[in-house]
């Protein structure tokens, strides 16, 4: 028993969905609730209201420019969540949590994924698969595909601070993963047809969910702490001008316990290029 809870703007494209899962599902009881969202809501307002319409009790938060390629998904699903101590149960995650601000991927190293993508422009579909268990332990979950008992969703919602459609899922993820341990499947495949859209609105909402909720949640590794920092720099800094204010910010978020020497001193000669070059950076971004 599925409710499949769908934020929804494009006709055609839920239609498609529809079919989908009535041909691939695999179980007689189960329910789509399409809210109407042409940029109406938030995401998160969206997923919540539609959240409280349904009435069974394992939830799937879907994105509707998908289809399905695993027959019989449905009973996998359930049998996944009702697996001891299961928080999100997503086809896409990563296993690891910088202390900068990033994306769920963070890197390939981490990524814990199993899923087709393809767009207008490359409709050939690509097929992403690192996954080597049915179940893989992640922390950030990518909102894609989202599932997670209707008990364990009461506590946790979506975050309606979050107003825009980035970060809902990141959000979410990791304050289960606190408490419940998130996983991705490889046993069901779906295939997205799009390939996301990482702009400033999507990288100040990581910032802002970094902010709210740490980086605590394992053992770091130094060589991917210095990496993820330096990948935060060179994008924070795409966006905003080089000063004395926007270093300070930046560095609350410096993995200081977490490196070794050579990341300190890799990363201090970053900042020293980018204090000595700032004039001209701020003006090839256009920053006044």
């Amino acid at each position: 028993m599925i409710s499949i809870i769908v934020s929804s703007y494009q006709a055609h494209y839920y239609d498609q969905l529809v079919e989908s899962i009535r041909e691939t599902i695999g179980i007689d009881t189960y329910e789509i609730i399409q809210i109407w969202n042409p940029n109406l809501m938030g995401i998160t307002q969206a997923y919540n209201k539609g959240a409280q319409k349904a009435q069974y009790e394992n939830f799937l938060f879907l994105h509707e420019d998908v289809i399905f390629h695993t027959q019989n998904w449905g009973q996998k699903l359930m049998s996944h969540l009702e697996k001891p101590n299961v928080g999100v149960i997503g086809i896409s995650g990563s296993s690891y949590v910088p202390t900068a601000p990033s994306s769920w991927t963070v890197s390939e190293e981490y990524q814990q994924t199993n899923i087709l993508e393809s767009t207008k422009e490359n409709p050939v579909p690509r097929h992403t698969r690192t996954t080597t268990k049915t179940m893989n332990r992640v922390y950030g979950v990518d909102g894609v595909f989202l599932a997670i008992k209707k008990q364990n969703f009461i506590i946790y919602r979506f975050n309606e601070e979050l107003k825009g459609f980035h970060g809902y899922d990141l959000d979410l993820s990791l304050r289960v993963s606190k408490t419940l341990q998130n996983y991705t499947v490889n046993d069901i495949l779906i295939e997205h047809f799009s390939m996301g859209n990482l702009d400033k609105t999507w990288f100040d909402t990581n910032i802002f969910i970094r902010e709210k909720l740490g980086s605590d949640f394992h053992q770091k590794k130094p060589d991917t702490e210095a990496k993820a920092f330096l990948n935060f720099l060179v994008r924070y800094f795409q966006y905003y001008p080089i000063n004395k204010k926007t270093i300070l910010f930046t560095l609350k978020f410096y993995p200081y316990k977490s490196l070794n020497i050579k990341g300190h001193c890799v990363i201090l000669k970053k900042y020293f290029s980018y204090l000595r070059y700032s004039s001209d950076i701020n003006n090839k971004n256009d920053f006044k």
